[in-house]
Parts: structure tokens; C-alpha cells; sequence
């Protein structure tokens, strides 16, 4: 426990009062920025050796969007990379609280940060849609950023195979397809009509923003309040009957 007690020599101080050690190298070139998702481990030690919290033992390793850490964390992973794994030794007044004292203690903690979702940046236009969209349904603004191939339009009888990221409308990064690594499938007709009304008229290929005012939207997963911004790829349509029938699997 000398080594949970206080930080070596060797450790590093950062700006934020908290000192680190690298326990092992990463291969990663670049670290995570604030809107960026991160997949990571961690054990959480009291100075006197007690384990507070411990995650190497889970199958899956916790996914956090940097933003949504307490400012410690997001501290900490900004100073890794993926693949590295660090000590960070962290004073009480930055640690987190203890959930059955409410009161702060330091703690040591061991991160591995196994790897980074790069989230792209949002749109330039947030608050309001950017002057080229076009106003879609009953309040929806849709703008094409990349014209589809040939061929049919989306319709709200069918399925949509889509990318998508979503932000708020302070630029940060809500929900994304990506981070089941594998786009998303959206029976149209089951869909709240504001997003429907953005992908109606979509072609296979095509990137699509769209813009949803606070008062259309109806609890998109992942986003239930606020104004949205989408942007959209539309890789393939189906027949939502066919596919999403009564007794047909899902």
C-alpha cells in the first residue's frame, strides 16, 4: 500500500493537482477530446488498499463520452492514449464521492483506455438550420450534403439501413450508429415523424443534415429533449412490412 499512499518520484504532476504514472504503453497516436466516446477499464483504490470500484473483472469494458466524466476523469484521459494504461493518483478534492459516505477521499485509480470513438465535428449551423436547408414535414429542415445514387426514395413504408450521429444544439455529440460499430435500422412508420420527415426522399448513398426543433422532437433514443441535429447516411431501404410483420424476428 506505500504505493497507493503517495505518488513516486517518477510519477508526473498535472495542471489539475492529480499525478500519474504510465504503467504501460499505448499504441495510440492521439487522445480523446471532450466529444469523443472512449471504451475503458478501471480499479479504484482507498491509500490503505481497498478496492472502491473495480471493472477489469467485466466482460465489456464501460463507454463514456469524455463530456459526460467528472472533470477528474476527463482530465486524466486526456492525457492517454489508446491501448495505455496509467495510475493517476487523485487528491480528495477532485476524486469522487463515496457513494455510501457522500464524502470525498483520495483514491488511486488504474485506467486502461482501450480505445477512442473519434466523433465527428458538429455542423457550423446549430441553433438554427443552416440558410440552404429546406423546411421538410411540419417543421423539420433537411439539407443534402452528398447526393444519393439513382433510384428509389426513402418512403415511411420503409425500412432505413442508416449512419447516424445526433448533437444538441451547443454542438455536443448525443447518440451516434457508430457505437454499436454497425449502422442502424429504422422502420419509418414506428419512428417519431419529425425524424421520418428527415429521411423521407433519401436515396442510397446519400449524407443528408437535418435540423428538429425542440418542440418536434418526441424522445429520439439517446436524445429525449432539446432541439437535434442529424446527420444521415442512407446505405440501403427495405419493406418495413416485410421485415417488421407480427411474429417476424427482429
Amino acid at each position: 500500500t506505500q504505493e497507493l499512499a503517495a505518488p513516486p518520484a517518477s510519477a508526473a504532476r498535472l495542471p489539475s493537482g492529480m499525478s500519474t504514472l504510465q504503467l504501460r504503453a499505448g499504441t495510440g497516436k492521439v487522445s480523446p477530446r471532450p466529444q469523443d466516446w472512449i471504451a475503458f477499464f478501471a480499479i479504484g483504490r482507498r491509500t490503505d488498499g481497498t478496492v472502491v470500484q473495480n471493472t477489469f473483472a467485466a466482460p465489456e469494458p464501460i463507454r463514456m463520452q469524455v463530456s459526460r466524466l467528472i472533470p477528474a476523469w476527463q482530465s486524466a484521459f486526456a492525457a492517454m492514449v489508446a491501448g495505455e494504461q496509467r495510475r493517476f493518483w487523485f487528491p480528495a478534492e477532485l476524486a469522487p464521492k463515496n457513494p455510501k459516505t457522500g464524502v470525498q477521499e483520495a483514491i488511486v485509480f488504474d485506467l486502461e483506455l482501450v480505445r477512442i470513438l473519434k466523433m465527428a465535428d458538429p455542423p457550423a449551423s446549430l441553433k438554427v438550420p443552416d440558410p440552404r436547408a429546406k423546411k421538410s414535414g411540419l417543421g423539420s429542415w433537411t439539407l443534402t450534403v452528398k447526393p444519393g445514387k439513382t433510384g428509389a426514395k426513402a418512403t415511411r413504408q420503409d425500412a432505413a439501413l442508416l449512419n447516424f450521429t445526433v448533437w444538441n444544439d451547443l454542438g455536443h455529440a448525443l447518440s451516434t450508429s457508430a457505437l454499436e460499430g454497425r449502422p442502424t435500422l429504422f422502420p419509418l412508420d414506428r419512428v417519431m415523424t419529425s425524424f421520418a420527415d428527415c429521411v423521407e426522399g433519401m436515396t442510397v448513398g446519400e449524407l443528408r443534415r437535418c435540423w428538429i426543433p425542440a418542440a418536434r422532437n418526441e424522445g429520439f433514443p439517446g436524445a429525449p429533449t432539446g432541439a437535434l441535429i442529424f446527420e444521415l447516411e442512407l446505405l440501403n431501404l427495405a419493406d418495413a412490412a416485410k421485415i417488421f410483420s407480427p411474429g417476424t424476428p427482429t
